[in-house]
């Protein structure tokens, strides 16, 4: 097994993985090691390795290296990292903690951890002829913290001014820039810092820190630097995903016309956050002079100083044609704020509907809607109405022009279609069912995009969901519940052969036709058997409004704590969820919220069928307790042997001429 040298995305703390920064680190140390220590403010953007900086400076053997005598030196390193609310008391016991480790014996005794006390440690330093240094990383913790008052500030500068002491903090903007009160921003003891500025990676850095990692494990990335740094920029965060993207993808043994793509969605599936955070923290003139270079307009002559200040910090580069954003893919990930070039294919206006037509489509966010309104086709399929929403798009019934048939149209929403991930999981709804060939499951015909929004053209089924059939009539016969789940364990089988995990069986998702026949729909969830995919996301309403992929009321315990591989297992699961339901007239594990309904799926045996439904066969009742068996490996080993238990039981309840 190779390990990919690029995992680590928090504060790097081993030298042996540290690129750079060569000249902020002897800048830093020139100052510490002056006769008399001078403090430092590390200022940089969120996500360019102030943290790691701090963590070499830090380390015992880069001190050394520094330092003409670094035992004459204490190094104290207190995170303020998500101690936004810290009170004074617990600073001072944080540094009087390490101060008494570091110490020892020589530690004074008896000391309260306050102004007095530090004073009484300070002059214990000066009696034995060492210097203090004290790290704090994220040191806005503080300056934005109200308790923090101005006799703290006073007090820190005074122990610099009279004790071989100094300070060296980071943060994301100027201290002064981020104090809670002006009177503190005045405070003489902003004077005694020098300002260390961290910007993008020097190119020398950034070939340094793609090409000698990836060549160390025999995976060398050198011949994708170009494509890297294109999306990448020279920022070492950006850098560290791109390569360790194009790793992943190189050693899953990606067909190799497809590694660069593979390796841009791998990419921004976890840049596209941080890209957003960007564009979302510029000014207005930082995004105006972006929008122009992105539409590839000129920079008006009273910006330049705008366009000065993005290329110092690493946001614009200089191409052959001019300056340009620094990556191609913060582009796609902001695209949504960038109207003016957002791709549009060239699909004719034709057939058009009127603002009458008693078809007029109407869907939630309005903004498709619109489009297929204005447009009336996508492509050759012309749009008839909305059928209605949910999951990652809506879906329209159309007409296929050339076919003359009547088809189905899933168009993901157009607030989903900027966002790489959703675009992937709603294509790989395509994928997964066009490999499927199976009378129970919906056929795909077609994918597009229109605008950039993708779309899949399916085939039309004509009838009734579940969950519209249980709304209207309740519990269903025992002859229906054995034959939609034979029909359903007959697709399963089908789809889990080829590989596929559905990961949303439900009832809303099961149409029922006129003649009897079952239909699964929606294959957007569906996931390759052999991969390994965190079940927790996000927030997003991609889904249900929660926090995991699927609906959380049918998911298996293993889906649902997201402690265990979803496997065939957890469809099976599911589907006993399903029949349970359409047997009882009511979901197994319900609740008010989220995690009750997670408490009670992972830990909470269904109400037995029987009290809800006294006529229900104990045979059936055994075969769904059996599905929604909580260890998955006490459920029917596979869809194939669950379809051969509802065609026994199907004999059994025909010969037996039971109709309920």
């Amino acid at each position: 097994m190779i390990i990919n040298p690029y995992l680590n995305r928090v504060a790097i703390r081993d030298p042996k993985h540290f690129v750079g920064r060569r000249r902020e680190i002897g800048k830093i140390f020139s100052r510490i090691g002056a006769s008399r220590p001078q403090s430092i403010a590390v200022v940089g953007d969120r996500r360019i390795g102030k943290s790691s900086l701090l963590n070499q400076i830090f380390n015992s053997d880069v001190r050394a290296s520094h330092l003409e005598r670094p035992d004459d030196y204490v190094f104290l390193f207190i995170d303020l990292q998500q101690r936004k609310h810290i009170a004074p008391v617990d600073l001072f016991q944080d540094i009087f903690g390490q101060l008494a480790e570091a110490l020892g014996e020589e530690f004074p005794a008896g000391i309260v951890a306050d102004f007095d006390g530090m004073r009484k440690v300070l002059g214990k330093f000066r009696q034995i002829g060492r210097k203090l240094i004290i790290l704090f990383d994220e040191f806005d913790a503080v300056t934005t913290n109200s308790r923090f008052d101005l006799d703290f500030y006073s007090f820190l500068r005074a122990a610099a001014n009279n004790y071989d002491v100094a300070y060296v903090t980071s943060s994301a903007r100027d201290l002064q820039d981020l104090c809670h009160t002006a009177q503190i921003a005045d405070s003489p003891f902003f004077n005694i810092f020098t300002n260390v500025y961290l910007r993008t990676l020097a190119p020398p850095e950034v070939r340094q820190l793609v090409i000698d990692n990836s060549a160390a494990v025999d995976v060398p990335l050198e011949p994708y630097f170009d494509r890297i740094v294109e999306i990448a920029g020279a920022f070492p965060f950006f850098l560290q995903i791109a390569c360790s993207s194009w790793f992943e993808a190189l050693t899953e043994e990606t067909p190799a016309d497809r590694v660069d793509a593979v390796a841009r969605e791998l990419f921004l599936d976890e840049a596209r956050g941080h890209f957003r955070f960007i564009w979302e923290h510029f000014e207005a003139d930082h995004r105006d002079v972006i929008r122009t270079l992105v539409t590839g307009g000129q920079v008006d002559a009273q910006k330049n100083h705008v366009l000065e200040d993005l290329r110092r910090n690493g946001y614009v580069t200089d191409g052959p044609d001019g300056p340009r954003t620094f990556s191609s893919a913060f582009v796609d990930a902001i695209s949504r704020a960038l109207p003016a070039i957002a791709g549009d294919a060239v699909i004719p206006p034709t057939e058009k509907f009127s603002p009458s037509d008693p078809r007029e489509l109407v869907a939630p966010g309005g903004d498709i809607a619109q489009l297929l309104a204005d447009r009336g086709r996508i492509g050759r399929f012309v749009i008839r109405e909305r059928l209605g929403g949910g999951g990652m798009g809506d879906v329209y019934s159309a007409v296929d022009s050339e076919l003359t048939r009547t088809v189905a149209v899933k168009v993901l929403g157009m607030r989903y279609a900027a966002d790489l991930t959703s675009k992937r999981r709603f294509l790989r709804e395509a994928q997964m069912a066009s490999i499927l060939n199976h009378p129970n499951i919906a056929t795909i015909y077609e994918i597009g995009e229109l605008s950039g929004i993708p779309y899949i053209v399916m085939e039309y089924v004509e009838g009734r969901t579940l969950t519209d059939l249980l709304s209207a009539d309740g519990r269903q016969p025992i002859a229906t519940v054995i034959e939609v789940g034979r029909q359903m364990a007959s697709a399963l089988e089908e789809a889990h052969e080829k590989g596929v995990v559905h990961r949303d069986i439900k009832s809303s998702n099961i149409i029922l036709t006129s003649k009897g026949l079952v239909k699964i729909l929606d294959f957007g969830l569906a996931k390759p058997l052999p991969l390994a995919e965190k079940m927790r996301e996000e927030v997003s309403d991609i889904t249900e409004p929660g926090v995991l992929i699927g609906t959380i009321t049918y998911m298996s315990p293993e889906q649902a704590s997201g402690k265990g591989e979803v496997t065939h297992l957890s469809d099976i699961f599911s589907l006993g969820v399903v029949l349970y339901e359409m047997t009882t007239g009511e979901l197994p594990f319900d609740a008010e919220t989220y995690f009750q309904i997670i408490s009670k799926i992972t830990g909470t045996q269904a109400r037995p069928i029987t009290e809800l439904r006294p006529d229900a066969p104990q045979p059936l009742t055994s075969v769904i307790d059996r599905m929604m068996a909580k260890d998955p490996g006490k459920r029917f080993a596979s869809a194939r042997a669950l379809e051969r238990e509802l065609k026994l039981l199907a004999l059994v309840q025909s010969s037996a001429g039971d109709e309920r």
